[in-house]
């Protein structure tokens, strides 16, 4: 019951005010369109059709809020998860990492939002986009760090994973 015990605490309060924030994104999916009232159906098409450059956003906005002063950078965070890598070693990489996939993200909604403006069904290539430079990333780290060996895809999301469970018990 360690997580019960947080919500007395401004962060778990604000935790918890973030998931009710989420909450109807989450279950908005669930609802099929013929539930909807009449002539709400051009409004839900349009949630849906943004709905990713949201997403991208939202992901943008979670990698750059932690290069504020004083905070440790979200790569560096996932760093000192994972057992093969010296984060003292990293920490430039870990902020210049960072910043990378703020900006990346932020361009991909971008170009999310202008296609669908003009129109243009862009289909999966953000999404391959995304993923190419999220393995190609991990290239660039056995190059850069060859001491930790060869940087795996599973490594990462198991660092990403061992992290957030630290972070919210």
């Amino acid at each position: 019951m360690p997580a019960l015990g947080r919500l007395g605490t401004a962060e778990g309060r604000g935790a918890l005010w973030r998931v009710a924030a989420m909450l109807p994104f989450l279950i908005i999916w669930m609802v099929p369109e013929e539930a909807w009232p009449g002539g709400s159906g051009a409004v839900v098409a349009l949630l849906w059709a943004v709905l990713p450059a949201l997403a991208c956003i939202g992901f943008a906005f979670g990698f750059a809020r932690t290069l504020r002063p004083g905070r440790e950078p979200l790569i560096a965070r996932y760093i000192r998860f994972d057992q093969r890598r010296n984060p003292a070693e990293c920490a430039g990489y870990a902020r210049g990492l960072t910043w990378f996939w703020a900006v990346v993200l932020g361009l991909v909604a971008v170009v999310e939002l202008a296609a669908l403006l003009r129109g243009v069904e862009l289909g999966l290539v953000p999404d391959v986009v995304l993923l190419a430079l999220f393995l190609g990333e991990h290239v660039v780290r056995s190059v850069m760090f060859p001491s930790g060996g060869i940087a795996w895809p599973t490594q990462t999301l198991g660092a990403i994973l061992r992290a957030e469970r630290a972070r919210h018990g």
